[in-house]
């Protein structure tokens, strides 16, 4: 029936379980949906579930025979699985770990698929193709190509890492920050923040600190400027941890946008200082003061990809 009436896949599946539980003619329904663009999703979580599962074992199993799509040849509609699967989380607000499904399924195909690549790689190219639909899929929903690259991340293994985990924060974070640019919202923090994210890349401060007391030394201090920034960084904190753990990514711009003025004045001014001095202890704590500001930015994105509206 299929064979002669492609269209029909699912459609007769359903027909043939009407002597099983509604909930399971309905899942066989489900489970092919969506079948190209624009079509229907799952709404019951049965048909969210097997079609999850049966596109990451379409996925995983031609990925393991190294036939991935090139150009706009994609034979065994690879891409439309992935946008599937993405879809389908989205739509269903699903709190999956994609990173860990992924790692999980990948250990398991080794086990039963005869393939050249190792589990890890295998995951390594999975992940590489789910980034690649994730960032189309944003730009079709109207998100502006750098918004996207700042939610993303660019080699950015940390990002890489938070989206696969969460696809519900990636779109959240990307949609509001699509929604304070329209409302002109981030114009009150663009200008500091982007101007202390591309300034504390020339220090070495790891991106997930934000605890001020363990990383700045006071003493080192030569302007009031500098300990305005300090006392303002301490203050910060939490509001961004408050922020990130409801993700209330508008209480964090509000937060940041309380001390974009002592940051200006760190840069400019009677008070500003020279970030790049000559002394390298005073340098370091000055790149640090930079570093904490983008990390407690970076919970809702990479400013230093943004472009100026």
């Amino acid at each position: 029936m299929v064979g002669e009436f492609p269209e029909l896949q699912g459609v007769m599946g359903q027909k043939y379980a009407v002597h099983e539980p509604p909930a399971v003619a309905t899942a066989i329904f489900e489970h092919y949906l969506p079948r190209g663009a624009g079509d229907r999703l799952p709404q019951t979580l049965a048909g969210q579930v097997v079609g999850l599962a049966d596109r990451l074992d379409t996925l995983v199993g031609i990925f393991s025979l190294s036939m991935l799509p090139t150009g706009s040849s994609d034979p065994f509609a690879l891409r439309r699985a992935a946008n599937g699967i993405v879809n389908v989380i989205w739509t269903g607000n699903l709190s999956l770990n994609l990173s860990q499904l992924l790692r999980q399924v990948c250990e398991a195909a080794q086990q039963v698929v005869h393939q050249k690549a190792t589990a890890a790689s295998l995951q390594e190219q999975l992940q590489e193709f789910f980034l690649q639909r994730v960032r189309t899929l944003l730009q079709e929903q109207g998100v502006d190509y750098d918004l996207v690259n700042a939610v993303l991340g660019e080699n950015d293994g940390e990002y890489t890492e938070r989206t696969l985990q969460d696809l519900l924060d990636v779109r959240d974070r990307a949609l509001f920050l699509q929604s304070i640019r329209e409302n002109q919202t981030i114009d009150r923090i663009y200008e500091t923040i982007n101007r202390a994210s591309r300034l504390a890349v020339q220090g070495d401060l790891k991106t997930t600190q934000l605890d001020p007391t363990a990383v700045i030394r006071p003493d080192l201090f030569k302007q009031p400027s500098e300990q305005d920034l300090y006392e303002a960084l301490i203050q910060l904190v939490p509001q961004t941890e408050g922020a990130r753990s409801q993700r209330n990514y508008q209480q964090l711009v509000e937060a940041l946008a309380e001390v974009a003025p002592t940051v200006s004045r760190f840069f400019d001014g009677a008070e500003s200082v020279m970030v790049m001095d000559a002394d390298l202890e005073v340098r370091r704590n000055r790149l640090n003061l930079l570093g904490l500001l983008r990390n407690h930015a970076r919970i809702l994105a990479d400013f230093g990809a943004i472009v100026k509206p």
